[in-house]
């Protein structure tokens, strides 16, 4: 993706997008995030452990999982933009001292030595913007320690397929660039989109030299509502309000943990998020 189309999706999406947590899908989304990297990531690694967020934008995950981790953090990402806000949110969050802030891309990661990292989460689909995708597979490889994991994130293929026709009813042409290229387009100021099926993304890693783990979907039950793609945060869906109650809240969240990984289940997923480990 040229930098220019990359700037304009981002500078206006880094304004809002720390919001959307506050909706029941997303809300829902994110608590079943941090559970697979809790259940990954030992949450009692020392200070001197490393986590680098590729494509970590506005700081929010590593505010969060500072809570979490004791570890130290590197946020980085192609976006001045989100970075600029990760800033903010770091100083608010007073780890200012625990937290590096690199700018770059994913597939030329010159400024991280090799196997200078410990573990790597990416999150929300970076990967899906790089068209050169085995190249940033290949960096993440290269900067990962032996013994290292890596859990990353790309959005669902058969997710889009499902949302493009009952959704969108998006004509013949489109349907078929996405089944046949993997490839998707969700709306005119948004780039194209890589697209990952458990397979794909699993084969992704494979050729990258990582050793596999498990494959979770995420969602793989729940699904959102238009409204709650609204890039200002302000129309909430029936399925996000009806999150809203705990105790529906609680059983969802209980039902996709329950199932999320199982390989059958794993390609409903709207994102799929898959854990490796370089061996």
């Amino acid at each position: 993706m040229d930098k220019k189309a990359f700037d304009n999706f981002f500078k206006p999406y880094s304004k809002n997008v720390d919001n959307a947590n506050k909706h029941g899908f997303w809300k829902l989304s994110d608590a079943l995030i941090i559970q697979i990297i809790k259940d990954n990531i030992p949450t009692n690694i020392d200070e001197n452990v490393v986590i680098l967020d590729a494509g970590g934008g506005t700081g929010r995950w590593i505010c969060d999982l500072s809570k979490i981790y004791k570890s130290k953090f590197v946020i980085f990402d192609r976006s001045i933009d989100m970075l600029k806000k990760a800033r903010e949110n770091i100083i608010n969050a007073n780890i200012e001292n625990r937290v590096k802030l690199v700018e770059g891309d994913l597939k030329m990661m010159k400024s991280l030595k090799s196997e200078s990292i410990d573990y790597i989460i990416s999150i929300y689909s970076p990967i899906s913007f790089i068209y050169e995708k085995e190249k940033a597979f290949s960096e993440l490889f290269r900067v990962l320690k032996r013994g290292g994991k890596i859990i990353i994130m790309g959005h669902g293929f058969y997710n889009a397929i499902a949302s493009k026709i009952n959704n969108y009813c998006a004509d013949t042409k489109e349907l078929e660039v996405l089944d046949n290229e993997q490839i998707v387009k969700w709306g005119e100021h948004v780039p194209q989109l890589n697209v990952f099926s458990k397979e794909i993304i699993e084969n992704d890693l494979r050729r990258a030299g990582f050793s596999l783990g498990k494959t979770y979907g995420v969602p793989v039950f729940t699904q959102p509502g238009l409204e709650d793609f609204d890039p200002e945060n302000k129309k909430k869906s029936i399925i996000s309000s009806a999150l809203e109650k705990e105790d529906f809240f609680n059983k969802v969240f209980k039902l996709e943990m329950k199932y999320n990984s199982q390989p059958t289940i794993v390609n409903r997923g709207m994102n799929i998020f898959t854990v490796a480990t370089k061996k």
